[in-house]
């Protein structure tokens, strides 16, 4: 939102001319006219959302219909998948000889989701399974220590998930055991030969699966769909895959995967799989989130269950969260879904603290174009909390450090337009051990180096950040207060899941006057505004100190939905949220051309 140019509404207010000659802080999307009347005329869309389909590259009348209907048949068959065939063989081998197959996967949302899909799967299959989640407090991924103990326990085949593509230490150990490894993951991959015996990992430079967007909880579901073909051909009673949809939904989303393609399949399906869960830890994180007889948002994940289940890895041991998933036991996975909740109220409480002391160094580093701040004694489980609060804040890469004695372990995030696994990797000899993705990463390193490594990653970005395009309010159509009605909103709900790779629909309307504003919450903005006769409630997360003052006229960037609250639904606006006077108000008056340029 932003002032408007006006200074008063007259009597007759004309229609929105929004020229481009102004500032270029918001900017309209380009759609074909044709395109969109097509889709307005054969689909039925009101016409601001037919542009929407158009300006996200669904113009064509059966790309905008499978965007519309998402469909387990529309998912790509995984041939060309690098190391599939091989993992499919022997983990058919292993459940049908009965042997003790161990599955173990990080401690985050993907994977606990996916060891929980692969360990729940084998299962049901009547495969014999051994479960382990790795602990925070060995660092992340799959290391010498987990190893050991999984050989221990007898295993002849291990599953490791969300990990193992870079932890060719452990493999070889688990491998040198007389134990075979198949690895279900995402991440980049490295120069070096894998030790085990299958990596399927969608990274590999030989792998030929057309989406590379798949977390480990999407990987794991393409295996274990494969894996149920196989069985069946075998003889042998195999569980369904489209029960473990709700995990894969969970992970993907709590993991910030691509909402694209085949992800968008995943997760439209996985959300409502999610609502009809026969899981008794997942129904019971449910009912605590109040979300019980619906089906969950994308948003839902993101806010509520996605955070509950990352706290137990957070502040401890994630196998709470394992049990909460895995556990068909009612009266266990009630008590783990309860202690989930429980973790997740302290760890808010240590991650603001926290962020308070880290904000105050990233302040003095504003300047960088890569932010480093450490802290003695800093719980290592929420930093990357801290981190993306940081990298969101001043828009660019930053890294949280927890020290502990010699050495720190930190989480590092990223900006849209910043690879920060290339920024990692040109400062590699500069830390112990790291790895992740372009927008999430991980290392450790020697406390007496973590200055060294702040210019190090400062130089290593620079280049990066510099060249990123300027950030703009992207905006998709233009619509006025009073064509946001229930009846608009449902047709939006058409639209999502939303997220990474899919953001929702942002429309904008100008000359809105502000009723009220007043600060609620924590920092939140809640707004009445009125157009033409018409009034309508916004709130604005985190915008609390944006206020607009009461009367003052305004341009709106802006998403309707629908806001349900104690049995009462009503229309309710979520004004954008950008940093500056990019915020979902601004002010300069309106700065991008109309539609159709």
């Amino acid at each position: 939102m932003r002032p408007s140019a006006r200074a008063a509404a007259p009597a007759n207010p004309p229609a929105m001319s929004l020229s481009r000659s102004q500032l270029p802080c918001w900017q309209l999307r380009a759609a074909k006219p044709a395109a969109v009347a097509d889709l307005h005329r054969e689909l039925k869309l009101p016409l601001s959302i037919a542009r929407f389909l158009v300006t996200r590259g669904f113009g064509d009348l059966s790309q905008a219909e499978r965007f519309l209907q998402p469909k387990l048949g529309d998912l790509r068959p995984p041939q060309g998948m690098a190391g599939l065939e091989v993992a499919l063989e022997r983990l058919e081998r292993g459940v049908l000889d009965g042997e003790l197959v161990g599955v173990f996967g990080d401690y985050d949302v993907d994977g606990i989701t996916s060891a929980a899909l692969v360990g729940d799967y084998l299962t049901r299959c009547g495969g014999q399974v051994t479960m382990r989640v790795a602990r925070r407090d060995e660092g992340y991924g799959f290391g010498e220590g987990q190893a050991r103990e999984l050989v221990a326990r007898g295993i002849s085949l291990l599953v490791v998930t969300d990990c193992g593509t870079s932890d060719h230490l452990a493999i070889a150990a688990v491998v040198a055991a007389g134990v075979d490894v198949i690895a279900l993951d995402h991440h980049r991959v490295g120069v070096e030969t894998w030790p085990g015996l299958a990596l399927v990992n969608p990274q590999r430079p030989d792998c030929h699966f057309p989406y590379k967007g798949l977390c480990a909880a999407g990987v794991a579901f393409y295996a274990m769909a494969a894996l149920r073909r196989r069985l069946e051909a075998r003889g042998r009673s195999a569980a369904d895959p489209r029960e473990t949809l709700d995990l894969v939904a969970l992970g993907t989303l709590a993991d910030v995967a691509p909402l694209d393609q085949e992800n968008r399949v995943l997760v439209a399906k996985g959300l409502e799989a999610l609502a009809q869960t026969s899981r008794p830890g997942l129904r019971e994180l449910l009912r605590i989130c109040e979300l019980e007889g619906k089906i969950p948002t994308a948003r839902d994940v993101g806010w509520l269950l996605g955070p509950r289940l990352n706290a137990p890895g957070r502040l401890g041991d994630a196998g709470v969260a394992l049990e909460c998933l895995w556990s068909r036991d009612e009266s266990l996975a009630v008590a783990r879904a309860r202690e989930c909740d429980a973790l997740n109220l302290e760890r808010r409480e240590i991650q603001e603290e926290i962020l308070a002391e880290a904000m105050a160094q990233a302040k003095q580093q504003r300047e960088r174009s890569f932010i480093l701040v450490s802290g003695e004694g800093w719980h290592p489980g929420v930093i990357g909390i801290v981190a993306g609060r940081i990298a969101e804040r001043f828009e660019r890469p930053a890294a949280v450090v927890a020290l502990e004695g010699e050495r720190g372990r930190a989480s590092a995030r990223s900006v849209e337009g910043v690879d920060l696994f290339e920024i990692l990797q040109r400062c590699g000899d500069l830390m112990e051990r790291y790895g992740g993705h372009a927008a999430a990463a991980g290392f450790s390193v020697r406390a007496d180096a973590v200055g060294a490594l702040g210019l190090a990653l400062n130089a290593a970005a620079e280049p990066l950040v510099e060249g990123r395009e300027a950030s703009v309010l992207q905006v998709d159509a233009e619509l006025e207060l009073r064509a946001g009605d229930f009846d608009f909103c449902g047709e939006l709900e058409r639209l999502g899941p939303h997220g990474e790779g899919n953001p929702p629909p942002l429309f904008a309307t100008g000359d809105v006057e502000v009723v009220s504003a007043r600060i609620v919450g924590r920092n939140h903005l809640k707004l009445a505004l009125r157009q033409s006769g018409c009034v309508q409630q916004a709130i604005g997360f985190g915008l609390g100190q944006k206020s607009p003052a009461e009367g003052e006229r305004v341009d709106v960037a802006f998403t309707p939905q629908i806001d349900e609250y104690q049995g009462q639904r009503r229309v309710q606006l979520r004004p954008a949220a950008r940093a500056t006077e990019r915020d979902g108000y601004c002010r300069g008056g309106p700065r991008f051309g109309p539609p159709g340029e």
